[in-house]
């Protein structure tokens, strides 16, 4: 057997192989566990989003309280002023009157904030709850499905191993310098090798010089394709 019907042969123990990859990959359990832990960490993204938020808040409401605090006092003092008449000038009872307006402002102020953040808190409290329960039930159904996806990985992970053992049992009859460039190839595409046909490359469809027939029948030369670049193949029988 020519060393290219050979390597024939093991592209298609690998393309077993490949194949079955691409099957575990696309497994529909194994899709919707991917699709549950996307959810879970997008929620827990959310959840410390919000957890950040509410950080600030707490500090703005410590700043809105401490200042609602200051404007009181300040509005009680100059009051209390007044109506002791120990101001010696109109000018300072223009002055208090004006400071108490200022301080009238911005306890008014305070309070609209305070008032706005409340009924806010109240609906990212429902939020949060929301989502926190999302992620509940979606890492629950995840951990459910774990346990069953687990057991057909296992029968999967034992069927892959077969098929590479039959790809490497394959393998080992190939001479090094031909699975050299294989690999080669196949770093940039696959399949690796494509069958002549009619004069075409199997591989990229494209039409090559009939001399290429000639030069491939009964040879065990490697000859690639001189628009895809993969190794082309035609049997004794063709």
């Amino acid at each position: 057997m020519r060393q290219l019907d050979k390597l024939w042969n093991y592209q298609q123990a690998d393309k077993r192989v490949t194949d079955y990859e691409t099957e575990i990959r696309q497994f529909p359990l194994r899709q919707q566990l991917l699709k549950l832990r996307n959810i879970v960490a997008d929620q827990q993204t959310v959840v410390r989003g919000m957890e950040n938020d509410a950080n600030k808040a707490l500090d703005r409401l410590e700043e809105l309280g401490a200042q609602r605090e200051k404007a009181e006092q300040t509005f009680a003092e100059i009051k209390k002023s007044l109506e002791e008449g120990t101001f010696e000038s109109a000018a300072q009872v223009h002055k208090a009157v004006s400071q108490m307006t200022d301080a009238e402002n911005k306890l008014k102020s305070a309070e609209k904030e305070l008032a706005k953040m409340v009924s806010h808190s109240k609906m990212i409290e429902n939020r949060y709850k929301e989502v926190r329960m999302k992620a509940a039930k979606a890492r629950d159904e995840y951990t459910r499905l774990k346990v069953v996806y687990d057991k057909e990985f296992e029968k999967q992970t034992a069927k892959l191993e077969e098929l590479k053992k039959e790809r490497a049992a394959v393998g080992s009859q190939v001479e090094a310098g031909y699975m050299e460039r294989y690999k080669a190839i196949r770093s940039q595409c696959f399949p690796v090798m494509a069958k002549l046909k009619d004069d075409q490359c199997t591989g990229c469809n494209m039409s090559l010089p009939s001399a290429t027939a000639k030069q491939l029948q009964g040879s065990d030369e490697i000859t690639e394709c001189e628009n895809c670049g993969r190794i082309l193949y035609m049997s004794d029988a063709e």
